[in-house]
């Protein structure tokens, strides 16, 4: 069996930026364990499985895997999935916004495909702005404007995660939590979000937290996701700076999260400190390539409910793999 597979990196339109994801578009005739083996030899974080639908109300089934198992959603690979469907024309965009409901396990998911087919939105005026758009061809010739996602969220609730005991598990001083004036907040998007306000974004930079005792920290208080963030940020439009530390999902970093990104979003709302419903927030470890994440809101008074999360992305590799006798070869 030989299967196309694709690398898209998500928010970002530098190929080798963001956050990477495996694709394979056409997955009907792969097994359960067949996909399984398939992500445990590919070395990234998810590998989305394109399936037709079970649902009449959905264009496409999503199956995430890790190196591990199967997870019920990811927010990156889905917006990868979507960037390799356009791309390939698997979906044929309208000029203006297109909606695409795609099956997952945790349900429907709707997207939302901003597209100009004769150039830039009224929306979307500065080429010189990386979630302006990019130029796509083929199928759908014109310009991606940006991928979004409906994300819900549940709730907020404070932390009664001692200050001293975080900042001695991270390794920086206690004045750059207590100095931004910040509560430190869990925000539930499915997954348990502690949100963690730094003041300086080289304090986040070249933070080492020690993951083994901060993986201890979470199962004790109830937590997936440590969502590091400051308002010191390295590119003025971005309205963050932030790292993501996952150890209790098998995952030391998350290089670029939309889900923790949509719970900051409305923590920000929530505290007053964005001007508008529409912000951009940089996510990575390397200074040089950090992904960017759209979040919007409608509502600026939205601290519950949803928001959109999003981006762009970009094509790395694309690989062959071949499936023989339970091995697999990838190219």
């Amino acid at each position: 069996m030989n299967i196309t597979a694709y690398q898209i990196d998500a928010f970002t339109e530098e190929p080798f930026g963001g956050n990477p994801a495996m694709v394979v578009i056409e997955a009907d005739e792969l097994s359960d364990d067949i996909m399984q083996l398939i992500a445990s030899e590919i070395y990234l974080s998810e590998t989305t499985f394109i399936k037709t639908p079970e649902s009449m109300d959905s264009s496409f089934r999503f199956r995430f895997f890790t190196n591990s198992e199967e997870i019920d959603m990811s927010g990156h690979a889905l917006i990868a999935s979507c960037y390799i469907l356009i791309a390939e024309g698997r979906i044929l965009l309208d000029d203006g916004i297109t909606k695409v409901y795609v099956e997952t396990n945790i349900g429907i998911v709707p997207v939302n495909i901003h597209f100009s087919k004769t150039g830039l939105s009224d929306n979307a005026t500065d080429r010189n702005d990386p979630l302006a758009g990019i130029a796509i061809t083929g199928g759908n010739t014109g310009i991606l404007e940006k991928i979004m996602i409906h994300q819900e969220i549940h709730r907020h609730r404070p932390s009664d995660i001692p200050v001293d005991k975080i900042v001695d598990i991270l390794g920086i001083d206690e004045r750059e939590i207590i100095n931004t004036g910040l509560p430190l907040e869990i925000v539930s998007t499915g997954i348990e979000t502690l949100l963690l306000p730094i003041a300086s974004k080289e304090t986040i930079l070249n933070i080492n937290p020690d993951l083994i005792r901060l993986n201890q920290l979470n199962k004790l208080f109830g937590i997936q996701s440590n969502h590091l963030f400051s308002l010191d940020t390295f590119c003025e439009d971005c309205i963050t700076y932030s790292r993501d530390f996952i150890p209790s999902l098998g995952m030391w970093e998350d290089p670029a999260s939309g889900t923790s990104s949509a719970a900051l979003g409305t923590y920000l709302i929530r505290h007053g400190i964005p001007s508008s419903g529409s912000m951009i927030m940089e996510q990575g470890n390397d200074k040089g390539s950090l992904a960017r994440i759209l979040v919007e809101s409608s509502n600026s008074e939205n601290t519950a409910g949803a928001v959109w999360i999003g981006g762009l992305a970009a094509l790395s590799i694309k690989r062959n793999i071949v499936v023989e006798d339970n091995m697999v070869t990838i190219a």
